[in-house]
Parts: C-alpha cells; sequence; structure tokens
C-alpha cells in the first residue's frame, strides 16, 4: 500500500503542500500544489517581472524547478515505507516554447511512471495559461533505503 493510500490524499495534499511553503525557493517563487493523487501532481506558478531574463523571455530555470518539484511529489505519492530517501538523479528538459506574457499563471503536471526498489522514472509537462505545451521533463529518482 502507498503513502497517498495510507494517508488520504487531503491529508498528502496538506502535507505536501506545508512542506513546499517551508522550502525557502519555492516560498519565494510562489509556487505551490494545486493536486495530488497516486503518482500524479499538478502545480502553479504565477509568474513575475524577476523570472524574465534579457531576452524577455521566462528563465528556463524556473520552469526546471517548477518540473522537479511536480515530478517529485507525484514519486513521493507511491513511496512505502516512510524511512526511503529519494532525490533526483537526473532530469531531461526540453524547452518548447518561449513564454513572454508575465501576468499568467503557469501550470505543471508531474507523473511517476514507474517507481521501482532503486529508481522512479518520471515525466512531467508545463503549460501557458492559453494550454501550449511550454517545456516536457523526463527524469530518475534515486532511491534510497534503510
Amino acid at each position: 500500500m502507498s503513502l497517498i493510500q495510507k494517508v488520504g490524499e487531503e491529508v498528502f495534499l496538506h502535507r505536501a503542500r506545508e512542506i513546499t511553503v517551508s522550502q525557502p525557493l519555492f516560498s519565494w517563487l510562489g509556487a505551490s500544489i494545486v493536486s495530488v493523487s497516486e503518482g500524479y501532481c499538478e502545480m502553479e506558478l504565477p509568474l513575475r517581472e524577476e523570472f524574465i531574463n534579457d531576452r524577455n523571455t521566462l528563465q528556463g530555470t524556473v520552469l526546471f524547478a517548477l518540473l522537479e518539484a511536480a515530478t517529485f511529489v507525484a514519486s513521493r505519492t507511491l513511496v512505502k515505507d516512510k524511512a526511503e530517501m529519494d532525490f533526483h538523479q537526473e532530469m531531461k528538459l526540453n524547452f518548447i516554447k518561449a513564454v513572454r506574457k508575465v501576468n499568467q499563471t503557469i501550470k505543471a503536471n508531474g507523473r511517476a511512471l514507474h517507481r521501482g526498489r532503486s529508481t522512479a522514472v518520471v515525466e512531467g509537462e508545463v503549460y501557458d495559461e492559453a494550454g501550449d505545451l511550454v517545456a516536457k521533463a523526463l527524469g530518475t529518482i534515486a532511491i534510497l533505503r534503510p
């Protein structure tokens, strides 16, 4: 039985939101978790001028941070042993479309495709307010067991 099945989606969502806002980077970014379910996480981020680079586009690091969080939380929903430690081992990110409009909220979806004994495979996408695909990620999460 996975952690999200044990505690329920609402409790898991509440705990995940608490952890996210307690981390200085996500607190500063303003990213928030919208929903979670088994193997899935949706996050959103209202964009600000500080996120725009000298080419008048959204910084790629903002997209990376959002996708890292969404895919990590999606993987954590499948944890079976609370003593497991896990972290992103690698993540590949494809930038599909430049984001130039600041006054919008972008959304990230993270999915756990597989969670095994020592690794998890995750994927995610970011969409702008018009519903256009902005970025696509594929990653591996390392899992350490006690």
